[in-house]
């Protein structure tokens, strides 16, 4: 095989292997669920939607994983709780269904699963009784489950489907309350009945969480889809308030320990404020975060602790007259791609996507050690970037988005190409040479012939695509779509579907003559013979794959995903491949780039654990080996 790099993500790796990887520090997380230790003020836990958890023992100032690893593989980590005995509990939902309820004693290092007969149970919410660390009950898409053993043992108590959200009376936990997608329901009988309680709510109203006032139990607060409700008897009677609010969906709600009258909204649209009651509103955040948690503690009056979807950990220390970013040490952050400075030793670029205020390009100019944002305008969701290799280029950076296409000469200031079109998704971006570029969009196969800054469809491909690659068909340049009908090829005169060709994947990449497309079926390789038909060419088993190629430029890179398999491998020019490790057990990596001057340097972006550098070295690998002969010829093992 010609000189192609390919990589293989494995499952399982050995921390020596990892070693080899150094972690970028890039911080920020998609923070799900945020609590403070009741009995350690400076101690508080966070979750993800990637299955991490972390720590902080300085009052929210750094943050530490102390598994080293995602303990929830799969799984969103949406509520946490600590118990009387000092107990960590998390409840996780599965992106592909079932969920988790487990324990840690020591602080989320380790974990004990604690919900037997429940892993196929969608979990939502969890409450714990205040006077005994043993009695749980959760809820989530089918129905409410109360254990009173620590989770050994569960037992259905309501078939009430939906639950969100759940609160046990400090008084008697005979009392409960569920929180619906629509309303919500009460038990006094340990769950042997139940009745709704929604007078005063309108029907659609989805509860997302219940909280309860310590020192006066019927007095109840619940952030909802609509606003905020408050009940004073318990729940028999709702008052809703929404003075202020310039929006309606409240994530959370919490009364403030140091004062009875002021009370805490975490909305999609920031932060608000109430000092009488819950009466009136006022916002005291920057409304672009979209605040999930709240975290309060009576000894540390004056900090609010923020958990934020994509963007990390707010903190104020001020009554919320201030905020600052506290994320450092959170790695659990989603990169779309990757371009390392052709012209300029150790300057590297990625953008973060999905990060809330954090989104947008970043630039290290160490070798990915640090980062500093780049981009003072402000973009859409950055999916695909090049860096052009000559310095007096206007376009010396073009970028494709949710939103169509940009473009800038420094990276600071940008400008949107043609067509305004923001319905328009760009999702990749290649460059073809200091004019021309190519790109797959939601729109088709589009063009640019003045370096970016306006793009037509080439040639009537109108078909979604979603990645390209330039190889080589009959000795001469073309261009390979991977697009809703196919594999589509341009010879420069006229697109044509690929017979037999893969008829779906997710990527794709080309190495001369020989094309990669990859989708969960694994990766299929192949040449395009005369008659525009697919020759099929070995490759790796590789299931559930993704190929990245790094354009005509320079020598492509492909990258194959592979839950079989426990390793990266590549192939040099001579057809001897190589083996590396993944860099974390875990990690699903969406982009790689070398490093231009330094050769055995590699850039890798995942989906949620931030940006990985490889210095290490490779091994050599025999095609053919088993996953558990790989993983021992590179030095790893179990």
């Amino acid at each position: 095989m010609r000189k192609v790099l390919i990589f293989l993500v494995i499952a399982i790796l050995s921390a020596p292997a990892m070693a080899q990887w150094r972690r970028a520090e890039l911080y920020g997380a998609d923070v799900r669920a945020l609590i403070v230790h009741p009995a350690e003020p400076d101690t508080l836990f966070l979750g993800t939607s990637t299955g991490e958890v972390y720590v902080s023992r300085d009052g929210a100032k750094t943050w530490q994983n102390p598994r080293h690893g995602v303990p929830f593989p799969g799984y969103v980590v949406d509520n946490l709780a600590i118990d009387r005995n000092g107990r960590l509990w998390a409840a996780c939902w599965g992106l592909w269904g079932g969920g988790v309820i487990a324990v840690s004693g020591d602080g989320a290092r380790t974990w004990m699963r604690r919900d037997k007969g429940l892993e196929d149970f969608s979990v939502r919410a969890i409450a714990i009784d205040p006077n005994d660390a043993n009695f749980l009950v959760a809820g989530g898409l089918t129905g409410v489950y109360r254990s009173a053993d620590g989770g050994l043992t569960w037992e259905k108590i309501s078939e009430q489907i939906n639950v969100e959200s759940l609160a046990i009376d400090p008084r008697s936990r005979d009392r409960i309350y569920a929180g619906t997608w629509r309303q919500g329901i009460r038990t006094t009988d340990g769950g042997k009945t139940w009745e709704l309680i929604n007078d005063g709510m309108v029907l659609d109203t989805d509860m997302f969480g219940i909280t309860i006032d310590a020192e006066n139990p019927d007095n109840l607060w619940v952030s909802t889809c609509g606003w905020v409700y408050n009940s004073t008897n318990g729940g028999d009677r709702w008052v809703r308030y929404r003075d202020g609010f310039n929006n309606r969906r409240i994530h959370d709600v919490k009364l403030d320990p140091c004062d009875r009258n002021r009370l805490w909204a975490g909305s999609v649209a920031g932060l608000y404020r109430s000092d009488d009651g819950g009466r009136t509103w006022y916002a005291v955040s920057d409304e672009r975060l979209v605040i999930n948690s709240i975290a309060l503690h009576p000894q540390r009056p004056g900090r609010i602790v923020l958990g934020v979807e994509g963007d990390g950990v707010y903190v104020s220390n001020d009554d919320a007259k201030t905020f600052a970013r506290a994320s450092e040490g959170l790695y659990n952050v989603r990169v779309a791609t990757i371009a390392a400075d052709p012209l300029v030793k150790d300057r590297v670029y990625a953008a973060v996507t999905f990060g809330g205020l954090s989104s947008g390009i970043y630039r290290s100019s160490d070798g990915g050690v640090r980062w500093e944002r780049l981009n003072a305008t402000e973009l859409p969701e950055v999916l695909s970037l090049v860096v052009a290799p000559e310095q007096d280029a206007e376009t010396r950076f073009v970028a494709g988005t949710t939103q169509g296409f940009f473009w800038s000469t420094d990276g600071v200031e940008w400008t949107k190409a043609e067509p305004v079109n923001t319905a328009l998704r760009a999702s990749k971006v290649i460059r073809f040479n200091r004019m021309r570029y190519f790109a797959a969009t939601s729109e088709g196969v589009l063009t640019s012939r003045d370096g970016g800054r306006s793009w037509y469809r080439l040639a009537g491909a109108a078909a979604r695509a979603t990645d390209l690659a330039v190889g080589r068909l009959g000795g001469a340049a073309a261009l390979f779509a991977l697009t809703d009908e196919g594999v589509a090829v341009f010879d420069g005169a006229e697109w044509r579907l690929a017979a037999n060709a893969p008829a779906k994947g997710r990527s794709l990449a080309a190495q001369r003559d020989v094309l990669f497309v990859a989708g969960a079926r694994g990766v299929k390789a192949g040449r395009i013979a005369d008659d525009f038909s697919w020759v099929a060419v070995e490759v790796p088993d590789a299931q559930y794959a993704a190929v990245f190629g790094s354009g005509p430029a320079a020598e492509p890179m492909l990258f194959l995903t592979a839950r079989r398999t426990r390793e990266i491998l590549l192939s040099s020019r001579e057809a001897e491949w190589m083996s590396m490790p993944l860099p974390a057990q875990h990690a699903e990596v969406t982009t790689i780039a070398p490093d231009p001057f330094e050769p055995k340097r590699i850039y890798a972006g995942t989906a949620g654990e931030g940006i990985f550098v490889f210095e290490g070295k490779a091994t050599k690998y025999v095609m053919g080996k088993t996953p558990h002969d790989a993983s021992a010829a590179s030095g790893g093992g179990r």
